[in-house]
């Protein structure tokens, strides 16, 4: 069976989440992109990056006010004093350590709501399995017999919500391992490993690892014993692409990113056959992404070079670009170069 593997390389401006009406509009064009690069008649992934949906947590709701800032720091000093009483409240009611988080379960709901609308609508339009990259949100769900949407508990994640063709939730995953001090400082939660369950699709069987969580072996050797076909792994890479390594100065960001990072941590493993890393680039604030985005496959031989491994890559790590592969998904995994997948890229 062919399927297409579409990853968005995506570059949003501040005005992109002025409103879910912006938001919407941006994501759409990117889908647009996305649908005409492959034939859609064929099953079809579509993944966006890590990220893509945490700007929703304060700006559709703040924009005048945050607007003219510089760095997330700026925001939060103007958003936070102006609403100190909510945001207290809050905090007391979802019992919930320190302000920021406060300003994440503050606006949750509504955040999620633009979120899940927006990637819903787009996987049901396009008829496309649709992973919305990922937003920092608390545990919500959706009991209409008790009153609709509620937040479940006071911790919040980085999230990804993969959406099937008929628009409707898969998976959440959680990220397991955040980046310090970023993450932690603005009181995000890690979430457990036992949230890391692949999901049955009509494309194979899919798992997702956020960012860092696609370099962490034990992970990956987690879903492949799990039967995952499809690793999809949205990415947010904080630091200049070409500049060194932060573990390893020897190295730099690509070198890492591509020789330890996914195309590299698939190679050899039993069932895992592709690997699709959409990644964020561009400045919003003080935060600044670069990467390249890549499709990959398991040859079947562990070391593989990344000639061999990487189907498709983008051409910078600073521009808006949408790679994909048209790839035959068999029924079991690789076991060596004769069973080596066909792809066209």
């Amino acid at each position: 069976m062919k399927i297409n593997l579409v990853a968005v390389q995506a570059r949003p401006e501040l005005s992109d989440y002025a409103s879910a009406d912006a938001f919407h509009a941006k994501m759409s064009g990117l889908m647009q992109r996305a649908a005409a690069s492959v034939d859609c008649q064929q099953p079809t992934l579509v993944a966006f990056p890590e990220a893509i949906g945490l700007f929703l947590a304060f700006v559709p709701f703040y924009y005048d006010a945050v607007k003219g800032c510089r760095t997330i720091t700026q925001v939060m000093l103007k958003v936070i004093p102006r609403n100190l009483g909510r945001l207290l409240g809050t905090a007391w009611k979802h019992k919930a350590s320190g302000l920021v988080r406060a300003a994440f379960l503050d606006t949750a709901l509504r955040a999620e709501k633009m979120y899940v609308d927006t990637f819903s609508s787009l996987a049901k339009e396009y008829g496309v399995y649709l992973l919305g990259g990922s937003m920092y949100t608390p545990p919500i769900e959706n009991e209409p017999s008790k009153g609709g949407r509620h937040i479940l508990g006071s911790r919040v994640y980085n999230t990804a919500y993969l959406f099937s063709p008929r628009g409707l939730i898969l998976r959440r995953v959680p990220k397991v391992n955040l980046v310090r001090p970023l993450e932690t400082s603005i009181g995000v939660s890690g979430g457990p490993k036992s949230e890391l369950c692949p999901i049955d699709t009509a494309l194979g069987r899919i798992g997702t690892l956020v960012c860092y969580d696609g370099f962490h072996h034990t992970l990956v050797e987690h879903y492949d014993a799990l039967g995952a076909q499809i690793i999809l792994n949205p990415s947010y890479n904080h630091d200049p692409w070409h500049a060194p390594w932060v573990f390893d100065r020897r190295l730099t960001q690509e070198e890492e990113w591509l020789r330890y990072g996914l195309p590299s941590i698939i190679q050899g493993r039993e069932n895992i056959r592709y690997g699709v890393n959409p990644m964020m680039v561009g400045r919003i604030f003080d935060l600044e992404a670069e990467g390249r985005s890549s499709i990959s496959v398991n040859t079947g031989r562990p070391g593989a070079s990344l000639e061999d491994a990487l189907l498709a890559i983008a051409a910078r790590p600073d521009e808006e670009e949408i790679i994909f592969a048209s790839v035959d998904m068999a029924p079991t995994g690789p076991s060596g170069d004769e069973r080596r997948p066909a792809a066209l890229v």
